[in-house]
């Protein structure tokens, strides 16, 4: 409960004077635009399957792979508003479950944040009711995986900023309203 309530903290603290590792991981967004109106380029499925670690494909190119998106593709689907008997009611954050997967050669510290490609704004992250604009995975051996919340306001085109010690890469996708 304790080191929960830590790591809450911390996401917390500006990017310049956030603890080491995050602090180095705090690279510029380097996220593309795209016109409004046009055509989201989403990242494609990975070619490596997890399923002897009990999860699917992720999305892109890995270390760190977003997992749980509408098939074929990279579609995020969610309701807005929040529906008023979910995690989210009175927030202006809508929400949908993505589970975060570490490939296990791979085992720094990754750091996730995002945005709106054909739009302002950014994405946030896990619960509260303005949620956090970053996303924090230990490092560790192995395998790692972490189940989080995406948090949006409006569907379009987005992107993902994942950060490691010795890679950064963008996932794009589309949020599409559900139903």
């Amino acid at each position: 409960m304790l080191a929960s309530a830590l790591l809450g903290a911390m996401a917390l603290i500006p990017a310049n004077r956030a603890p080491r590792p995050w602090a180095r991981l705090h690279r510029p967004l380097h996220l593309p635009t795209v016109a409004p109106g046009a055509t989201c380029p989403v990242s494609q499925i990975g070619r490596i399957n997890f399923a002897k670690y009990g999860v699917g494909k992720g999305i892109g190119p890995g270390p760190a792979y977003p997992i749980g998106f509408a098939q074929p593709g990279s579609v995020l689907q969610f309701t807005y508003p929040p529906d008023p008997a979910s995690g989210f009611a009175g927030s202006l954050w809508s929400g949908v479950k993505v589970l975060w997967f570490v490939a296990p050669r791979y085992r720094g510290p990754v750091l996730i944040r995002g945005g709106g490609l054909d739009h302002p704004g950014r994405l946030r992250f896990n619960r509260g009711k303005v949620p956090p604009l970053e996303m924090r995975i230990q490092k560790g051996n192995g395998p790692r995986d972490r189940p989080s919340y995406t948090r949006l306001r409006a569907p379009g085109c987005y992107a993902y900023q994942i950060d490691g010690t010795t890679f950064s890469r963008v996932i794009v996708f589309q949020a599409e309203l559900a139903g």
